[in-house]
């Protein structure tokens, strides 16, 4: 014979904890859509749209001031240049042009001629025939020369001739003397003297020749020299007449103490 027992009965707080656990997901998935948590009732598609952010663009950088361009240095100034030489004209270029005068043949001097000038001869009647020429300083020639031929001599530079001092009526004197310069080597050695020069004046009392008589140096007849040829005089005269004289006169080289 077979006994068939019940099982013993677990104690019905076991069901407690999941019926607390189901009201607890209920009333979760019931807030589930205020707070955020899950998904949407509505499963619908969905459209997942990205937003970039708004990229800042970056200030334009101020263009930079040109640099002031250096002033340019000046160019030197060209060299001149040499001014070509002018080219001769082959003779067919300037046969146009009127051909220049031809040159006269340099002349030859007049011939002299023994006689008298045309000038000084007389045309009165009477008196003694004489040649006419340009001179008198030669011999009279053979031939007669006509005196149309006869030209006129170049004049000669008029000579002094001094007039002795024996028939001056007044000796020439110093208008305006020049006294010499003391050659230094002569006054470093202490060399004194006198020089004597004889000096031709003319007319006007101008120096026009001096000669050196006697000196103890050369140097000292030198300056003597040159101071007689600077200085000026006053004539000598024969009556009213102012002549050439020849006249010596001595300068004195004496050292001061």
């Amino acid at each position: 014979m077979i006994h068939v027992t019940d099982l013993p009965r677990k104690p019905s707080w076991i069901w407690l904890p999941v019926t607390v656990s189901v009201l607890l997901h209920l009333a979760f998935f019931s807030q589930a859509d205020e707070w955020g948590q899950l998904a949407p009732k509505s499963y619908g598609a969905s459209r997942v749209e990205f937003h970039t952010p708004p990229v800042a663009k970056p200030e334009p950088k101020p263009e930079p001031k040109p640099e002031p361009k250096p002033e340019p240095k000046p160019k030197p100034k060209p060299k001149p240049k040499p001014k070509p030489k002018p080219k001769r004209r082959p003779p067919e270029a300037v046969s146009n042009r009127e051909a220049p005068p031809p040159k006269e043949p340099p002349k030859t001097p007049p011939k002299a001629v023994f006689g008298v000038t045309s000038d000084s001869v007389s045309k009165a009647p009477g008196g003694p025939s004489v040649r006419v020429g340009n001179t008198l300083a030669k011999s009279m020639e053979k031939e007669f020369t006509d005196a149309k031929d006869v030209g006129m001599l170049p004049a000669r530079k008029k000579r002094l001739v001094p007039v002795p001092t024996y028939d001056l009526t007044r000796m020439p004197s110093f208008k305006t003397k020049v006294e010499p310069v003391y050659p230094p080597d002569a006054k470093a050695k202490g060399i004194e003297g006198v020089v004597q020069l004889e000096v031709l004046i003319d007319e006007q009392g101008r120096v026009r020749k001096v000669r050196i008589l006697s000196a103890p140096t050369r140097a000292l007849g030198a300056a003597a020299a040159k101071a007689a040829a600077k200085s000026r005089f006053i004539p000598g005269r024969v009556g009213k007449q102012a002549v050439p004289v020849t006249l010596r006169i001595p300068y004195r080289f004496v050292l001061e103490n």
